[in-house]
């Protein structure tokens, strides 16, 4: 059965957060048998929000607006079997029976004890390094019950932790302009302000190689955001440093704002850019040190924090090393001006990189690149092993579910009974056999059921129905005497039928490739369920096939979730639905009275009398919105007076 879940995160902003949520959300859409993903996106501080427009936006929009829909239909009051929150733990609530927060943790020694409590309301607690795990662990205080007074030693997180790291994501690089002149560059990837220590990175870089005019420093950065005024004002912080080493001759270059992945790719493998530096004080994980890493760049950082879980692989003889340039450092209490009360304590302490080791190990880097390449090039191939996208999102979808749940088989699919009214499809025929016989499971799990109600003369849709009958044995073809109307041709393919599950072709309709293997993988895991529909892309030129058309800017049905109210308001399975044949057992057949509505009378009849329908997560199907159709054809609006007559009767019902 799919768990329901609602995940809340600022899966839309630019933010570590904002990726840490895409991840969660890459991983449990691997594994769409098993979650049924609703989406409350939420801010995060200043930071920007992404606007790629590619399918992963566009599905990440449909959760929204799916949540919102079934928030609605729901009057306000969703019910979800488990939550997903990601955020720092003080905003975590109980939002269902099962609660998990996920958290990058803090970078400090120890959480605020402003999180204990929250944190014992989830069920369990996700990480993203065991450096986070650790912080939890260490933030043990004695706290005072604020009704008696009585003080309470122990105070600590007793939620179960469980760390999960990001996998590797590389991508193409794009082209970018770096005008570089210098040959050997530093990279920091780093926001302003305390933590990241931008400052003493840029003033020890400088005070090292202020006389090597041949050694630059690439600062990707910014102080809050991607504006024009935080760009003058990152600026302005930078120069106001180097405007202590006005004669060095190294070279500080500056990139401010947001930046593609592919920009990121092409930035950490280009040929002038030789190492990254992280000086920070503490990371939760350090999403640029492993996207360096990953990419095969030297890496200069202390040994201090979530980089930890990465930055370690076994050498040439086989031992677990430090494969990175370390850099020493100090323990101590945080500064004044990065205390966060409930956040970031007075009385936690973090990483402060020593001045001296910092420029030795630059230098190091610097005179002894090969090694440093060739220790990189080690790590960076454990890397795309050890954390591959398949093996972190396993993970943390075990960490979500609970268990490992193997994916689905779909030789345990019953028989799917196809079936297609054919008249007047000549324009439309080839391509539909074409596109219903590569289905997925077309060959192992379906019988397609054919009935064409030409009149007698009317040949060319038969003759290549047959061509595909004597390859494909599975097709069952039959030619009726005259054209008994199309729900008349449904009934009748219905009693001929001989599989579990039902579903209609139309002659003018597509499917997505795997259409009738996730509406069965759908039906099948849902007991309670007898009927699954989904999205279609609309479109208005005949013969349209799924991989043909621009999905980002297509026209789409977005239908509401499944409630009877939301059934009175319109035709939910619309042209795509598949549904139990034992639904015909227990309400009859279609009205073959009505000419283009009988499909919504008996869902409603089915519906009034309990049965259930589920909306599948993704767009399956194609719609062809043919101006000579049955329901689309200006000509037979007057059948239409039938759905009002429909919709007047089960409004009585259906409150």
């Amino acid at each position: 059965m799919k768990k329901k879940i609602l995940v809340t995160g600022p899966a839309l902003t630019t933010s570590g957060y904002g990726e840490q949520a895409r991840f969660a959300l890459r991983s449990l859409r691997s594994r769409e048998d098993l979650f049924d993903i609703y989406l409350a996106a939420t801010t995060w501080g200043h930071c920007g929000w992404i606007h790629d427009d590619n399918e992963e936006r566009a599905w990440l929009d449909s959760l929204i607006t799916k949540n919102i829909q079934y928030t609605q239909a729901s009057n306000g009051q969703p019910q979800y079997d488990m939550s997903l929150q990601i955020s720092i733990p003080n905003e975590w609530k109980k939002l269902a029976p099962v609660n998990i927060g996920y958290t990058a943790g803090i970078e400090t020694n120890k959480i605020s004890p402003h999180w204990i409590q929250p944190s014992n309301q989830m069920d369990k607690i996700v990480v993203v390094s065991n450096f986070a795990k650790k912080g939890f662990d260490n933030g043990v205080y004695t706290a005072q019950d604020q009704r008696t007074g009585q003080q309470i030693p122990n105070f600590k997180v007793t939620a179960p932790i469980e760390a999960v790291n990001y996998p590797v994501r590389k991508t193409d690089a794009l082209e970018i302009d770096l005008d570089l002149t210098t040959d050997f560059n530093f990279l920091v990837v780093a926001q302003g302000g305390p933590r990241k220590n931008l400052a003493n990175t840029l003033k020890w870089f400088v005070e090292e190689f202020k006389n090597d005019e041949n050694v630059g420093l690439i600062c990707k950065t910014h102080m809050a955001g991607s504006s024009q005024i935080d760009r003058e004002h990152t600026i302005a912080s930078i120069n106001n440093i180097l405007s202590q080493h006005k004669d060095r001759k190294c070279k500080v270059y500056v990139l401010h704002g947001d930046m593609q992945e592919g920009e990121m790719a092409a930035l950490y493998t280009h040929p002038k850019v030789k190492a990254l530096i992280s000086l920070s004080h503490g990371e939760g994980f350090g999403l640029p040190v492993f996207e360096a890493a990953y990419y095969g760049l030297p890496v200069i950082t202390t040994e201090w924090s979530g980089p930890i879980d990465f930055m370690y692989c076994p050498n040439k003889e086989g031992k677990v090393k430090p494969h990175f340039a370390r850099v020493d450092f100090t323990l101590g209490p945080i500064q004044p001006e990065a205390v966060w009360n409930g956040v970031l304590e007075k009385d936690t302490m973090w990483a402060f990189p020593v001045a001296l080791s910092a420029k030795s190990t630059m230098r190091e880097v610097y005179k002894n690149h090969d090694r440093f390449r060739g220790q990189a090039k080690r790590l960076m191939q454990h890397i795309e092993q050890e954390f591959a996208q398949d093996k972190m999102y396993e993970k943390f979808v075990i960490s979500v579910y609970g268990k490992k749940v193997e994916k689905f088989d779909v030789s345990v699919l019953p028989k799917i009974s196809l079936i297609t009214s054919v008249f007047n499809a000549d324009s439309y025929i080839d391509q539909l056999m074409e596109d219903v016989t590569r289905q997925t499971i077309f060959n192992d799990k379906c019988e397609w059921i054919i009935l064409n109600a030409n009149p007698e003369g009317k040949d060319y849709e038969e003759k290549v129905i047959l061509k595909y009958a004597e390859k494909y044995p599975n097709i069952v073809y039959k030619r009726l005497e005259n054209d008994p109307g199309i729900y008349a041709v449904w009934n009748e393919a219905i009693n001929m039928a001989s599989g579990e599950y039902l579903t209609n072709v139309n002659c003018d309709d597509r499917k997505a490739i795997n259409s009738l293997e996730e509406h069965a993988k759908t039906l099948f895991i849902n007991d309670d369920v007898e009927l699954v529909y989904s999205d279609s892309y609309i479109v208005h030129e005949s013969n349209k096939r799924w991989e043909d058309i621009d999905k980002d800017n297509c026209q789409r049905y977005n239908f509401e979730q499944f409630s009877p109210k939301a059934m009175l308001r319109g035709n939910l399975p619309h042209n795509n639905p598949m549904w139990k044949k034992t639904l015909h057992d227990k309400f009859g057949y279609f009205n073959e009275n009505y000419r283009s509505a009988s499909d919504w009378e008996f869902w409603l009849t089915c519906v009034v009398g309990g049965s259930k329908f589920v909306k599948c997560d993704n767009p399956l199907g194609v719609y062809y919105f043919n101006p000579k159709g049955v329901s689309t054809n200006f000509e037979n609006f007057s059948w239409k007076q039938k759905e009002e007559e429909i919709y007047n009767r089960f409004s009585k019902i259906i409150k």
